[in-house]
């Protein structure tokens, strides 16, 4: 049964190579390829016009300051796994940053991990490694990156109940404090397991380990600084204790699980937080909302660019005679 199966698969697998590369095929999976992308592009702009085309005008803050931070957040992970990966691989991180973008765009707008498939599918296709290579790097990624946001995350969470603020989220989750007790000594338990069976769990070396690990953690603090600064710059009336607190919730709100919507939720539990935390509260709502709406435009020019700008030069490369005289 076993040679069998294996028989059919080694059929399946030379008739799928032999479709690649024929004419009928490449023509397949272009339109294959543009479809996905009109979908994906399709179900951005419905994000955009469910959020209110009309309130984009209304609710962005004038601060250039507020623009680049934004930006500079956007940009974190794309650029961090862009060098983490091309160390791994040996390969130029700005060949992966376009890629890396469009994950980003899928993850968040899309579905939940659709980035990483994706991921493995172009790296599989475009830069000719190992498949166990691709699928072994990509998860100890995944599990390092989710590892140094937890941490954090948790020890934010042992600030909220030492200082008494953990009472802040019990108006929003049912029985706060067990469930956090118990996230935090599952947590604890996950950790220690990694920790003794890391050689189990993780199939990259020490060395890679340990510089994938510093940067998520690197990636993790930075972000959220420019997430305060941001905040600080766009209300400057408001302490930075306030927003420390703010950035505390929408972190632990990011871990838990089970809690629909995380975006909605935030922006909800902001507008209510900001009376006890002295914010106001039309401003609160307006910034996160502005943020909200520009992350999303971000997302459709970034997978719309980058992918047509593969194209071309996919393009360019099978047909050089495509190019203008004065360029080629």
């Amino acid at each position: 049964m076993t040679d069998w199966l294996q028989r059919l698969f080694n059929r399946l697998q030379a008739g799928w190579t032999r479709f690649q590369k024929s004419r009928r095929g490449q023509r397949v999976l272009t339109g294959v390829r543009w479809l996905f992308t009109g979908g994906v592009v399709a179900y951005l702009i419905y994000q955009l016009t469910t959020i209110g085309w009309v309130e984009v005008g209304r609710s962005l803050p004038t601060t250039p300051w507020f623009y680049i931070l934004l930006l500079l957040m956007y940009a974190t992970l794309p650029a961090t796994e862009a060098v983490l990966y091309g160390k791994a691989w040996s390969i130029s991180s700005y060949d992966l940053l376009p890629v890396l973008l469009r994950k980003r765009v899928l993850n968040n707008d899309v579905l939940g991990y659709s980035g990483e498939a994706y991921f493995y599918l172009w790296v599989k296709n475009n830069l000719g490694l190992a498949r166990g290579r691709i699928v072994e790097t990509i998860k100890d990624n995944v599990i390092i990156s989710s590892v140094s946001s937890t941490s954090v995350a948790f020890l934010l969470l042992a600030v909220f109940f030492l200082t008494g603020q953990i009472t802040l989220l019990e108006r929003f989750l049912p029985d706060a404090t067990s469930t956090l007790a118990g996230s935090i000594a599952v947590a604890i338990g996950v950790i220690a397991v990694g920790i003794n069976f890391r050689r189990f769990i993780f199939s990259l070396p020490s060395s890679l380990l340990w510089l994938f690990g510093a940067g998520h953690l690197t990636r993790f603090v930075l972000n959220n600084g420019f997430q305060v600064t941001q905040w600080a710059i766009v209300i400057p009336e408001v302490g930075v204790g306030a927003w420390i607190t703010l950035l505390a919730l929408h972190i632990v709100i990011n871990q838990i699980p089970f809690v629909p919507a995380r975006g909605l939720f935030f922006l909800s539990a902001s507008v209510e937080f900001s009376g006890p935390l002295d914010i106001p509260t039309a401003a609160v709502a307006s910034m996160l909302l502005a943020q909200s709406l520009i992350d999303r435009a971000l997302n459709l020019l970034t997978y719309l660019g980058t992918t047509a700008a593969e194209v071309t030069a996919d393009e360019v490369a099978e047909d050089p005679a495509s190019l203008p005289d004065e360029i080629r």
